[in-house]
């Protein structure tokens, strides 16, 4: 005798976490089935209060092609959860913040090498005086020719890409550690 129930348990997946919020049958061509696990609910509630399930399920249909779905998920997720966070900014604020931070050790990098380079200048110009005389006003015991002052703080910026030339291993060590993409510790995801 054939069963019709015995079929259908074996189709049966379990239901994706929008379809198990929105109260519908989750079928095995759900569009938000690879994207919106049933262990990961708080993902499509959050997008769900911002976008709305029928303008995800458009967005996903209609304007994202199948490669970049999982991209524009995640980004949609992102931007749900920072306007849920700050209703005001979103993830403009987050953004905002973190371009400041940027800018500020930028410019304490800038600092840092343009004095490393006036450094470098005063050493290499006191090692290239002509001799060391013993009782010459420039020697070693008497320490004022290695004398150095901090350049002023418009020098620091004018100089700061000179420094990069003097200083390429600084700079590479700089530059390497710049390309290193950090995660955002405060928003979970």
């Amino acid at each position: 005798m054939f069963f019709m129930g015995s079929t259908n348990k074996k189709n049966k997946h379990m239901p994706c976490s929008a379809c198990k919020f929105l109260r519908r049958r989750c079928t095995q061509d759900c569009i938000f089935l690879p994207h919106f696990p049933t262990a990961e609910p708080q993902k499509f509630i959050a997008v769900h209060r911002i976008f709305g399930a029928s303008n995800i399920s458009k967005i996903l249909q209609q304007e994202i092609p199948v490669d970049n779905r999982e991209d524009a998920v995640i980004s949609m997720v992102y931007e749900a959860t920072a306007r849920l966070r700050d209703p005001v900014y979103g993830c403009v604020g987050i953004i905002s913040a973190v371009q400041k931070h940027v800018f500020h050790l930028q410019s304490e990098l800038n600092e840092a090498l343009a004095e490393a380079m006036f450094l470098r200048t005063q050493l290499s110009d006191a090692l290239s005086l002509p001799s060391l005389i013993e009782g010459s006003p420039f020697t070693p015991e008497n320490h004022e020719f290695l004398h150095f002052q901090k350049p002023s703080e418009q020098n620091a910026y004018a100089n700061a890409s000179d420094a990069l030339l003097l200083l390429p291993e600084a700079a590479d060590h700089y530059c390497l550690q710049g390309t290193e993409v950090l995660p955002l510790p405060y928003l979970d995801i």
